[in-house]
């Protein structure tokens, strides 16, 4: 039973037939159309979005954003029940909350892209990130949980903790793998750390993912001095890296040459970062997003981070803007790291 109700269960179906049909080559409808019945719809139902846009938008672009600021203060969206992901937070900083009646859609485009963009991957998941079963409201440990359905005998490990990574069970549970290929799921930041130690390269055909940034913090290596001796030390078949963020419900894939590829029901926009103007294809700015998959939140989101966006539709990421603080996943294996050696 869907947990949306009226406009909003219509709209749900409505979205999840566009991802499959839009991974098929055959979308149900256009983006726009969906996008707009949504901005109508979040707009009506919450308050917070109707005094964002009082006058509804006629184009997708000119959709109002919610600045990622935004959620650590106010309530977005029109969910009272049900799952809420928070963000890290900043040092010393609150954290954000994206609220959802209902993980449905989250998961379904979550898990169809991530298997669109990777195509065959190993069974066995080893995950450098908290253990979702502590902690519901990583929504990086939630994504990775998905991919257990991708074996019919999954296996999925979690090794990352209040005092930094779990290196004792880590080895251990490589070497009960015996040499079974595995997929790796990483922040930057915890796979620097991996780094920092003897590590044995991985089982032939293994995947690795990384994701986050170090906001220009403490670890040795990062940008491509880590993709370097990620695949000069672990040599994995495959190193891919992804973009998210609690905000969004979608996520983007790449690999350390080249750009981050969006799925279909997701758009990126670069903005000027004081004016709000939509900037051209491959102009450098402020990136916003806007994602069918955030019916319970706002399909708008601008985000602190700065970057191009191409032609095609794919987002090089250029970091964080200028004075803007530190957040993301990787920041959480950060305090950790620090409350390790600071004990």
């Amino acid at each position: 039973m869907t947990p949306w109700k009226g406009p909003a269960a219509a709209l749900a179906d409505r979205i999840a037939q566009f991802i499959d049909s839009s991974l098929e080559g055959t979308p149900s409808e256009d983006f726009e159309s969906i996008a707009l019945d949504m901005h109508a719809w979040q707009s009506l139902s919450d308050p917070l979005l109707r005094a964002l846009s009082p006058k509804l938008a006629t184009e997708w672009r000119a959709i109002p954003a919610v600045p990622v600021a935004l959620f650590k203060h106010l309530h977005v969206g029109t969910a009272t029940d049900g799952p809420v992901f928070r963000t890290s937070g900043t040092t010393g900083g609150g954290r954000g909350e994206h609220h959802m009646r209902s993980a449905a859609l989250y998961n379904q485009g979550s898990l169809a892209w991530a298997s669109h963009c990777l195509q065959a991957t190993p069974a066995d998941v080893v995950a450098l990130l908290v253990d979702p079963a502590t902690h519901p409201d990583s929504s990086l440990s939630h994504m990775v949980a998905l991919f257990s359905a991708w074996s019919p005998t999954p296996s999925t490990s979690w090794h990352q903790t209040p005092m930094g990574l779990d290196l004792e069970g880590l080895g251990a549970r490589m070497e009960a793998l015996a040499g079974r290929p595995v997929f790796v799921g990483t922040t930057a930041f915890a796979l620097a750390e991996w780094l920092e130690n003897d590590v044995a390269p991985l089982p032939p055909g293994s995947v690795l993912m990384v994701t986050g940034g170090f906001k220009g913090r403490v670890h040795r290596l990062e940008g491509e001095a880590l993709y370097h001796e990620t695949l000069a030390r672990l040599q994995p078949a495959h190193l891919v890296t992804e973009y998210g963020m609690t905000e969004l419900s979608s996520q983007l894939w790449g690999t350390p040459s080249t750009a981050y590829r969006p799925p279909p029901w997701l758009r990126a926009v670069a903005v000027d970062p004081e004016t709000g103007r939509p900037l051209h294809a491959g102009e450098r700015g402020q990136l916003r997003f806007y994602d069918l998959c955030n019916l319970d939140g706002s399909l708008g989101i601008e985000t602190l981070d700065e970057g191009v966006v191409h032609a095609d539709g794919t987002v090089t990421l250029h970091g964080r803007l200028p004075d803007s603080p530190a957040r993301g996943c990787s920041l959480t294996a950060e305090e950790a790291w620090a409350a390790r050696n600071n004990a």
